[in-house]
This record gives C-alpha cells, sequence and structure tokens, in this order.
C-alpha cells in the first residue's frame, strides 16, 4: 500500500479519536503527551523534527510519532494541536454543536436536488447528531463525525469544513473580531524545543554518516566530525531527559559563559551527570554557535539576560 495513504489513514484515525467524548478521546491525550514527555518535545511542530531520526520502529511504538514519521518520509508537514479544545478538527462534539447552536453560523448543503443554507438547532442522541433547519424551515438530521452512508449528507464537520474552509478555530465563530497573532506576540516569542534547536546538528550527523559510506569522499576529517557529532549527540539524548526535569525545556533556557568577545551555551550542572559529560554536551551544542543565522530565524540570542 503506497505510504501517502497509509499517512493519511494514520491521521485520519488520530483525528477522530481526538473528536470522540469518551474513552479513545482520553487515551489520544495519554499517547500523545506520552510522545512529548518521551522524546522532550513541547508539541506537534518540535515531535516532528524529532521523528526525522527515529526508525521505523521506534516510530511505530506510538500512533503520533509513527504520524510523525509517515508525513517526515513523504515530505509533508503537519499544522496541528491536538486536544486543543479551540480547534474544530479537535474539538468535542458537545463544544462544536453548541457553538454552532449559539453562533447559527450557517453552511450550505444539498437538501432535495437544491443547494441551500442550514442552520444547528438541536443536539440529539447523545452527541451524535444535530437537527438542522433551512432558511425555508425543512429540517433534518446530520452526524457530526464520522461516515454518513445511509443519509448522502456530509457530516457536521465536513459541512463547515467545505463551506468555510478557512473557518479552522471555534474562536473564529466565538469571537469574529479577534485578530489573530496579537495573544502571540503579548505573550512574548514562541518556545523552540531542543528537537528544533539541535536539528541542523543531527542533519549534518546524518550527512556525515552518508559520506563516510562512499570511500571516494572517505578523509580523516569526516571520520573525526562523525565521531564529534555522533558522541555529542549521544550524550546530550541521554541528560536531555534532566535538563528538562531541571526546568532547561528549550535550547534558549540554558544559561551562556564568556567566551572571548562573545557568549556560549554551556551545560549546567545535573545530578547525576559527570563533569565530563557535560563537558561533553557543552562543546557540542556550542557547533551552534557557527550557524548564527539559524539561532536567529529561532530568536534565538547568544546572550541571555
Amino acid at each position: 500500500m503506497p505510504r501517502a495513504i497509509v499517512c493519511s489513514a494514520a491521521w485520519g484515525h488520530l483525528t477522530r479519536c481526538c473528536q470522540f467524548d469518551d474513552g479513545t478521546r482520553q487515551l489520544a491525550e495519554i499517547t500523545y503527551k506520552d510522545a512529548l514527555e518521551k522524546h522532550g518535545c513541547l508539541g506537534m511542530e518540535d515531535l516532528q523534527f524529532e521523528v526525522e531520526f527515529l526508525t521505523w520502529d521506534q516510530a511505530s511504538q506510538n500512533s503520533f510519532t509513527f504520524a510523525c514519521h509517515l508525513s517526515s518520509t513523504i515530505g509533508n508537514g503537519v499544522s496541528w494541536d491536538p486536544l486543543n479544545p479551540d480547534w474544530i478538527a479537535s474539538a468535542a462534539n458537545i463544544d462544536l454543536a453548541q457553538v454552532m447552536i449559539n453562533t447559527q453560523h450557517p453552511i450550505r448543503i444539498q437538501l432535495k436536488n437544491e443547494q441551500k443554507w442550514a442552520k444547528v438547532v438541536e443536539v440529539k442522541d447523545e452527541v451524535k447528531l444535530v437537527t438542522m433547519r433551512t432558511d425555508t424551515g425543512d429540517t433534518f438530521m446530520m452526524k457530526i463525525e464520522g461516515q454518513d452512508t445511509t443519509t448522502g449528507y456530509p457530516t457536521l464537520r465536513e459541512a463547515i469544513q467545505q463551506t468555510s474552509p478557512t473557518l479552522v478555530q471555534l474562536s473564529q465563530l466565538t469571537e469574529p473580531d479577534r485578530i489573530y497573532g496579537t495573544d502571540e506576540k503579548k505573550k512574548g516569542k514562541r518556545k523552540i524545543g531542543w528537537a528544533q534547536a539541535i536539528y541542523l546538528l543531527r542533519a549534518r550527523l546524518q550527512e556525515s554518516k552518508v559520506i563516510n559510506l562512499s570511500p571516494e569522499k572517505w578523509a580523516d576529517t569526516l571520520e573525526d566530525e562523525l565521531i564529534e557529532f555522533r558522541s555529542g549527540e549521544q550524550f546530550l539524548t541521554t541528560i536531555r531527559p534532566k535538563l528538562i526535569k531541571a526546568g532547561y525545556t528549550t535550547l534558549d533556557s540554558i544559561p551562556r559563559i564568556q567566551k572571548g568577545r562573545g557568549t556560549r551555551f554551556y551545560c549546567p550542572a545535573l545530578k547525576g551527570v559527570d563533569s565530563k559529560t557535560q563537558e561533553r554536551v557543552t562543546r557540542w551544542i556550542q557547533l551552534l554557535h557557527k550557524h548564527p543565522a539559524r539561532l536567529h530565524a529561532m530568536d534565538i540570542k547568544d546572550a541571555q539576560q
């Protein structure tokens, strides 16, 4: 089966799990949080950077990491915040239905071979169905999610997407005058997790491995670089849980030291981490200073105020 089809099915399954108002949603939440905690990620965007360096078997141990891994192999990125109650794709059925009732947002649907506008007026059958009423007074039932193979109508979520493709958050209905992006600016810059911050170094490690397999490109300097990158990544991977537990959840949160005319990252002292490991990790993450454009793009400053 083509990998793109498997990828679509995996994300579709996770989306539906997050929408159900029962144990499947709770299980999805546990699974997602487990993926973030295990790999030291802040969210879905960070997790997608991390899974690029996982094997198929490693990624398949968690449904969220597996879906991200599949997306990575076909070159697709996913912009989704699972279980965020404001996202229509992951909002609980009752929340979505109630917002549609309160706002009376119209959706366009084909009824009796005619295109008509309809609104949600009532929730039925344990929040699985909604009663719709057209602008001419006709009423009919529609499923909120899943597949409807009996009536020929789309589900409520599908109808919303078809009618208003840019409508992705409930707050767009409840707060129509809200200007998105201002809240994020008030809160400050977005946090960049470890997976994104060290991605460049890990990518360089993968590149060095490939070059090292080519005899015509092999050189002592490349071998030394490969050893340097591999050991540095291994040390950081080992202590990253300790860094996060100590409150260093991002690269930007670790302290800096004065070196020459500038400042450099350094690994702080951690319980259970010897000085050799601390020094090795420090040298590895300081390699990022060779890529100031990358640090600037992530809004990471050399000097921590």
